[in-house]
């Protein structure tokens, strides 16, 4: 996971979401990296992670209804994640869905450029294939809406990574839903089915994420969509 080149500059970063499905796996990915000195994460508990380069982590248990408070975390960093998600059931209502998946990462990310206003930044968001702005349903909406709101905060790059079906491919859960268990014995037959575009690992994705992050601000668009097959193709080195 460690990267060959070691004389890189690293980088610092925050995420927010570290203790969800990708964003565990995201943070274990990040202290392992070569190219990350310090990973700050903000949530409303501290991330599991006992790994190595778990001294790089610097963990913030915050009130994200008084994000402001907290704005100087975000000081002198140099790219953002967000994996914060949930769904509708667990949220409990379509606006406590909303707040999560929307209103929460939208203001950390304008908090996030507010406390650099002069530094290039790099903001890596985890969406959802499907996801569409103009959609009539609440989960593809809210997706495209967020993905439109953090692109017209015009960071020098943003990163928005589209998976399909999350599979847990990591230790077992403690609640694991009904759609996720046929999710998981359905993962590799339906990429094969579709030409990988139906399932990622949530370990694949968290790798890719890392990946993209590890470039740094590249040339060309100011805004990169990767799927499930891309992810796919990034994570297995294709």
């Amino acid at each position: 996971m460690t990267t060959e080149h070691s004389s890189t500059p690293t980088m610092s970063a925050f995420i927010i979401g570290g203790t969800g499905m990708v964003g565990r796996k995201l943070v274990a990915e990040l202290s392992q990296s070569d190219h990350f000195s310090r990973i700050v994460t903000l949530g409303r508990r501290v991330v599991a992670y006992d790994g190595p380069g778990k001294e790089k982590l610097d963990q913030h248990v915050v009130d994200f209804g008084k994000i402001e408070e907290h704005k100087a975390l975000l000081e002198n960093l140099d790219v953002g994640f967000n994996t914060l998600g949930t769904t509708r059931a667990d949220a409990g209502s379509d606006e406590q869905f909303i707040k999560i998946d929307h209103d929460i990462p939208l203001h950390v990310a304008r908090l996030f450029k507010e406390a650099n206003p002069s530094k290039p930044l790099h903001f890596c968001l985890l969406s959802s294939s499907g996801a569409s702005a103009s959609s009539s349903l609440l989960y593809p909406k809210t997706k495209g809406l967020i993905e439109q709101h953090i692109s017209e905060l015009g960071f020098a790059k943003l990163s928005i990574f589209q998976p399909g079906i999350l599979v847990y491919d990591g230790e077992k859960r403690e609640k694991t839903r009904f759609a996720e268990s046929i999710a998981v014995s359905l993962h590799k037959p339906l990429n094969f089915l579709t030409g990988g575009r139906a399932a990622s690992g949530v370990t694949s994705v968290a790798k890719a994420i890392r990946m993209v992050a590890e470039k740094g601000i590249t040339p060309g668009s100011p805004v990169d969509f990767y799927d499930n097959k891309s992810i796919g193709k990034l994570a297995s080195g294709n």
